[in-house]
Parts: structure tokens; sequence; C-alpha cells
């Protein structure tokens, strides 16, 4: 006769302690994305705007490149079905989000005086809006495999 302990505590020890890893990854990945999100806005509001930009993309740097990692291990230990489709759809954001959008972003800041009058101007507010939408797709994925899956 089974005890009145839930069926997930026949799991062996292992898997346990891959989904405790797993849980903290997650919590550490996605609460820094949030993190950062209700950060570099303070930022803005109080620094000049070239010192928060150049904050705000190494704290997204930092974050972003974590993510990679924690991003990767959430991902594999997510059970299989929607969510871990969902966890690796956010892993793959962040994956974009670090190896293209942040480096080309980082290449149009540094141009010679770069600001709302120069030629890198409107291609860098371009990507900064996608990168925005990304950032926010990655952050609400994030939060439904954390709430629904772990």
């Amino acid at each position: 006769m089974r005890s009145s302990t839930s069926a997930t505590s026949d799991r062996p020890q292992a898997s346990w302690r891959a989904l405790g890893f797993a849980r903290v990854a997650a919590v550490l990945w996605i609460g820094s994305l949030w993190t950062i999100a209700g950060v570099v806005p303070l930022l803005f509001w109080r620094l000049p705007q070239a010192v928060a930009g150049g904050l705000a993309g190494d704290l997204f740097a930092a974050g972003q490149g974590l993510g990679l990692i924690l991003g990767g291990i959430v991902a594999r230990a997510v059970p299989a079905g929607r969510e871990r489709r969902l966890a690796r759809i956010a892993w793959g954001l962040d994956a974009l989000f670090v190896l293209l959008i942040l480096p080309v972003m980082a290449i149009l800041r540094a141009t010679s005086h770069f600001g709302p009058r120069s030629p890198s101007w409107e291609p860098f507010m371009a990507l900064h809006a996608v990168s925005t939408t990304i950032y926010l797709a990655e952050g609400v994925l994030g939060l439904v495999v954390v709430a629904r899956a772990l």
C-alpha cells in the first residue's frame, strides 16, 4: 500500500537534488532579470544619461551572461512538456540578447559623437526597442516556467 506522501517522493534522491539546484538557478536567473529591470530606470532617473546608459549596458551584459548558464540549467531540468519548451525559448532569447543584440548595441554606442544626432542613433534606438521586447518576453516566460514547472 502506498504511503500518504506525494507520488514525487518516489523519485531518486539525485533527482531531488537536481530539481532543487534547478529551482535555485531559476530564482537567480529570473530574479536577476526582474531586479535589473527595476534598477535600470532608477539609474536614468538619478544619473546623467551617458553614465546611466553605460551602467545599464553593463548590468544587462552581466545579468544576461549569467542567464546563459542558469537558463541552460533550468531548460534542462524542467520536466518534458510545454514548460520545458517555454524554458528553452526563454533561454534562446537570452542567447540572442547576449550574443547578437548587446554586442551590436555596444558597437553603435562606441561610435564617435554618439547621441541623438549621430548616424548610429536610429539603429541603436531600433535595437533598443527590440531588446526591450525580448527582455520582457524572457522575463515573462521565465515567470511562467517557475510558477508552473518548478
